[in-house]
């Protein structure tokens, strides 16, 4: 039997899917600086059509969102932006900002530690 309270053993879970949905970001950004630069070099325009990994906190998650890196630039204008393919929002840890047809931009709010608490006690 695990030892964690149900508030800590929430505040685990919830570190992991920003884990994942941070990942999955980084992941993105390198793969389009890396592709913008050989582009440059290449002397072709910076921005090109790309497929970008979805953003959702399923590690498991292979899907992909097709979009130019100028529009990925633009959308993540802020850290807790993400892009999610439509049915992986997490409508009690994401608020979403915009649809578009092949994904949903979405902000994150993570509930803070009261929150938690009164999540593990069946409370809310």
């Amino acid at each position: 039997m695990s030892s964690k309270s149900p508030t800590e053993a929430l505040k685990v879970a919830m570190e992991k899917r920003i884990l994942n949905e941070f990942g999955s970001k980084i992941l993105n950004e390198e793969r389009m600086d890396k592709v913008s630069r050989l582009r440059k070099s290449a002397r072709l325009e910076a921005f090109a059509n790309m497929a970008f990994q979805c953003e959702c906190d399923d590690d498991a998650c292979i899907e992909t969102i097709s979009m130019s890196s100028e529009e990925y630039q633009q959308v993540h204008s802020r850290t807790k932006h993400f892009v999610v393919v439509p049915s992986h929002v997490r409508h009690d840890l994401e608020e979403v900002l915009s649809t578009f047809t092949s994904y949903v931009l979405v902000a994150k709010f993570y509930p803070y530690p009261g929150a938690l608490d009164a999540r593990a006690a069946g409370e809310e």
